[in-house]
């Protein structure tokens, strides 16, 4: 209510009621996986440290496992930050022409103008479709087979190198028992890719709060009266 023209003119409804229903809630999630991404790292030490303690050595080659998956991590949150501007984009632009399509509905109907503001919300809408199905794959295929398949894929290499550096053969006790603990890195490796993901995307969304909390407001006219 108090923001200046110059102020308005720099966002729109459509763009107020994203940030309301979209932005807020994207904030809300990454406050409900900032306890489990902190304490993912330590879980993932302590059972480092455990393993080592049964294959030796072997450990560091799983450890430069997740060295290498660092770089790919890199590219995935970036092309899902990126995909989560666009998305963003396309919805403030689809809100704002739905709300103005509302106020002047009259005149739409009067000059029988439906199908060409229906196509337009439609254009819009087919984008912010192709945005969200490619973050979508993005997602999928960034976390679900490289993060989930990381716990797979680490205690065979591990194995590997165990065989062949300790020259020992790999017993029933030493195997079940570091599959156990690279089951228990299963859950943080799952909550530590989604806590990155709501950091980009709550990132974003409070970028898009500051801005508009920061626009210019209008100056007070009202002079207090001085006392006598």
């Amino acid at each position: 209510l108090t923001i200046s023209a110059a102020g308005r003119a720099q966002t729109s409804t459509g763009q107020v009621v994203n940030m309301m229903s979209n932005d807020t809630q994207q904030l809300q999630r990454f406050l409900q996986f900032f306890g489990f991404t902190l304490v993912a790292p330590i879980q993932i030490i302590i059972s480092l440290v455990l393993i080592y303690r049964q294959v030796g050595p072997a450990t560091w080659v799983g450890v430069g496992f997740m060295f290498c998956l660092i770089p790919v991590n890199g590219v995935v949150f970036s092309k899902v930050s990126q995909m989560r501007r666009k998305v963003l984009k396309y919805s403030d632009a689809r809100v704002k022409m739905i709300n103005e399509i509302l106020a002047g509905i009259r005149i739409i109907k009067f000059y029988a103008w439906e199908q060409p503001f229906g196509k337009e919300v439609q254009r819009l809408r087919n984008e912010e479709l192709k945005a969200l199905t490619t973050l979508a794959y993005t997602t999928a295929i960034g976390f679900s087979l490289i993060m989930l398949s990381a716990p797979i894929i680490n205690p065979i290499l591990v194995f590997l190198a165990y065989v062949k550096t300790s020259g020992k053969s790999l017993d029933a006790a030493t195997a079940f028992t570091t599959i156990a603990l690279f089951n228990i890195m299963r859950f943080p490796f799952a909550f530590l890719p989604m806590g990155f993901l709501q950091f980009v995307q709550s990132r974003i969304a409070l970028r898009r709060l500051s801005r508009y909390l920061e626009l210019s407001e209008l100056t007070s006219y009202v002079v207090p009266d001085m006392p006598a």
